[in-house]
C-alpha cells in the first residue's frame, strides 16, 4: 500500500496572506516597543519637569554685622508650599505655628519679655517663593541674638518642616539636617 503525501500547494494568494500575517505580527511588535519607549520618555520628562520647579529649603542662624536672624530660605527654582510645621521643646511641648512658639517663649519669663525682636509666621499653608528668605526671628543686636540661641539650646529646641513642590513631591527639613529629605 502506497502512502499518499498531502503536499500543500502554495498559490500566490496563500503566499500573500501568510506574508501579510507576518508583516502584521512584526508591526504589532514594533508598535508595542514604540509604546514602551514613549512611556520611558514620558517618565524622564516628568523627572525633568519636577526638577525644573524643585524647591530647596534650608535654614541657618545669621549673626553677621547688621543681621541677627534665624532664617528659613528657599534656594530652589520653584516655590515651596509648607504643609506641616512642628516646633518642639525638650519638655514635650509642641507647636504648629511660629506665632504660638514665640508667644510661649515670651510668656515664660525669658529675656524675650523685655527685648525687642520681630518674628515671622511660619505655618501650614505658607508659600515660600523661589529664591526668597523668611526671617523667623530678627534681633536688633548680636548680644540679644546670642541670648536667643542660648535659650533655644537650653529648652532643647527642635523643628521639622514638611513642604511640597508644584507637582506634589513632598520634602522634609529638620533642625539638625543640612539637606532636605524627600518623603515620597
Amino acid at each position: 500500500m502506497k502512502k499518499r503525501l498531502n503536499v500543500m500547494k502554495w498559490s500566490s494568494e496563500r503566499v500573500l496572506s501568510v506574508s501579510a500575517f507576518f508583516i502584521s505580527v512584526i508591526s504589532l511588535i514594533a508598535l508595542l516597543y514604540q509604546s514602551y519607549l514613549a512611556r520611558e520618555e514620558n517618565k524622564l520628562m516628568q523627572k525633568q519637569h519636577s526638577a525644573s520647579v524643585m524647591p530647596y529649603v534650608t535654614q541657618w542662624f545669621d549673626d553677621s554685622p547688621g543681621a541677627h536672624n534665624m532664617v528659613i530660605a528657599n534656594e530652589g527654582i520653584g516655590p515651596a508650599l509648607v504643609k506641616k510645621v512642628t516646633l518642639t521643646l525638650g519638655d514635650g511641648k509642641s507647636f504648629t505655628k511660629t506665632d504660638a512658639f514665640f508667644k510661649h517663649l515670651s510668656g515664660s519669663g525669658s529675656f524675650l519679655d523685655s527685648t525687642h525682636y520681630l518674628y515671622s509666621t511660619l505655618a501650614a499653608g505658607v508659600l515660600i517663593p523661589a529664591n526668597s528668605t523668611v526671617e523667623i526671628a530678627s534681633f536688633d543686636n548680636s548680644s540679644d541674638f546670642r541670648k536667643f540661641l542660648e535659650l533655644l539650646y537650653a529648652i532643647q529646641f527642635d523643628f521639622q518642616i514638611e513642604y511640597e513642590d508644584v507637582y506634589g513631591a513632598r520634602w522634609s527639613l529638620g533642625y539638625d539636617q543640612e539637606i532636605p529629605q524627600r518623603l515620597n
